[in-house]
């Protein structure tokens, strides 16, 4: 897996990954988060390899599926987006005490988002 898809997948966790069952949180995570083989998780759940991965597969596909029906990640996406290019425009500008209000709102925001390269 491209380290690409690692990250996407890690994203729509972070988002969705209440919704699944306890089970499909853990062995995501085991994979993931612990970097876990698929033999290792097999052997610790007491199922095949193949098992394992075809529980990852469906559970990336689910999550894939909620975020085409919600679109909570890339709305996130699009918001982190804004704020870098507000917070960039406003680099720009000469300080003044309104700036540097209007500069502390945003790093607010952009904390309060859980965006923190803002």
């Amino acid at each position: 897996m491209k380290s690409q898809d690692r990250v996407r997948a890690g994203l729509l966790f972070d988002v969705y990954g209440p919704l699944l069952t306890e089970h499909q949180q853990e062995v995501w995570q085991l994979y993931y988060l612990e970097d876990w083989s698929l033999a290792e998780i097999g052997a610790a759940q007491q199922v095949s390899r193949a098992a394992v991965y075809d529980l990852l597969d469906r559970t990336q596909k689910l999550l894939e599926d909620y975020e085409a029906r919600l679109g909570l990640l890339q709305a996130f996406e699009r918001r982190r987006e804004r704020l870098r290019t507000v917070a960039a425009l406003i680099h720009e500008v000469h300080p003044s005490p309104a700036l540097t209000r209007v500069r502390q709102e945003i790093h607010q925001l952009a904390e309060e988002e859980g965006i923190g390269d803002v």
